[in-house]
């Protein structure tokens, strides 16, 4: 009897109580990582600690008027405080991506904040 092994990587949110997970499998943990990255209908900054914390749809901003051929989600512009946090203490997180990432609701601003700080007190 024979078996090909093979480890595969799924993102899931690390909003607490949320069980959603990321479309698409990775073959590496850095490929998945990258493609939330990449993916503007999903959050992902980094904890003091350089890990990363992944956000899901559900707990983005999205723009009440984009077009097809523009992002739904409203991502973060250090130049324009429109599109930046209410909770300026998150603007640091985004800062520190070179990929523009989106902003969450409002309502989940203190939460999110508070899953990359709980980290950093390791």
């Amino acid at each position: 009897m024979s078996f090909r092994e093979r480890t595969n990587y799924l993102p899931k949110c690390d909003y607490p109580g949320c069980a959603m997970f990321y479309e698409f499998w990775s073959p590496t943990r850095e490929t998945a990582i990258e493609d939330v990255i990449y993916d503007e209908e999903w959050l992902c900054l980094f904890t003091g600690d350089n890990e990363p914390r992944f956000f899901c749809p559900l707990h983005l901003r999205y723009k009440p008027d984009s077009s097809p051929d523009d992002s739904p989600t409203v991502l973060f512009d250090s130049d324009s405080p429109t599109t930046q946090p209410a909770l300026h203490a998150l603007n640091k997180y985004y800062e520190d991506m070179s990929t523009p990432q989106p902003l969450p609701k409002l309502e989940c601003e203190y939460t999110i904040l508070a899953v990359l700080t709980s980290e950093d007190s390791k």
